[in-house]
């Protein structure tokens, strides 16, 4: 018995190793919970981070690669001052991102726990409230004009508010982004597996690549699209796509976790 465990462990450590390698070699690199296509970055890239919280993404992200361009927006008041002092030369707007084409503040509440604060009262209600405030609101479409059109990597953690700017978004505003690395929240009302399942479906329709580290959880998604590359490149990164959920897969039966651990 002591002799089959040491096998199995040996084999799990093996398996771990060849992960990573793998991972490695398909390009896809994974930053504060958040993966994407190291390899599918512009250099210069023109970058969009959602719910930027205290900056840890892209932190990460602008120490590894060239940036051309970036808009941090972040809706809590505290968080979105700080990281204008952080990242001064960076632009950041104190805004919450919406769907469709409300006008006007919304009310934003914060959670004791910072990065649980949400548009949706329910969501940061489960760490406890700490306020309520009126804060501006920003499109989805406004963010890629202010980026020049065209943005390379769009990282979203908005507590929520994703799944209806998904949803919502313009054909043509998706077809200018590259990669979009999303945590998805289904696991507290208002929304359900079935609102995400329901935005999956709508990016492959708009010619996505979808891939799930943390398969079968919905706390990291990654969508690629595949419309703006060359043939050649398009057939490449599905196979890349199939292959990595493939191997998140097997790690999830393997180890009982996903990527993250």
């Amino acid at each position: 018995m002591q002799k089959g465990n040491g096998f199995r462990k040996h084999a799990r450590s093996v398996f771990r190793r060849i992960f990573h390698l793998l991972i490695g070699w398909l390009g896809i690199r994974r930053f504060r919970e958040h993966s994407f296509f190291g390899a599918l970055l512009e250099q210069p890239a023109a970058v969009a981070d959602f719910g930027a919280h205290r900056g840890e993404f892209f932190a990460a992200l602008k120490s590894e690669y060239s940036i051309s361009g970036a808009l941090l927006v972040e809706a809590n008041p505290a968080l979105a001052e700080s990281l204008k002092k952080t990242f001064a030369e960076t632009g950041v707007l104190h805004a919450a991102l919406i769907a469709g084409n409300k006008r006007g503040p919304v009310t934003f509440t914060r959670s004791t726990q910072p990065e649980s604060s949400s548009i949706f009262r329910e969501w940061a209600a489960a760490y406890g409230v700490a306020d309520q405030v009126e804060v501006p609101t920003v499109e989805f479409a406004s963010v890629i004009r202010e980026l020049g059109g065209r943005v390379d990597l769009l990282k979203f953690d908005i507590e929520g508010a994703e799944v209806g700017v998904l949803k919502e978004a313009c054909a043509s505003d998706l077809a200018s982004c590259g990669q979009l690395t999303v945590e998805f929240h289904d696991r507290r009302p208002p929304l359900t597996r079935r609102d995400v399942d329901d935005v999956c479906r709508r990016m492959r329709s708009e010619g996505y690549l979808i891939v799930k580290p943390n398969w079968p959880d919905v706390d990291d998604v990654l969508f690629v699209n595949l419309k703006s590359m060359r043939t050649i490149k398009r057939i490449e990164f599905r196979c890349r796509g199939a292959v990595a959920n493939a191997l998140f897969i097997i790690r999830r039966r393997i180890f009982g976790s996903g990527y993250s651990s």
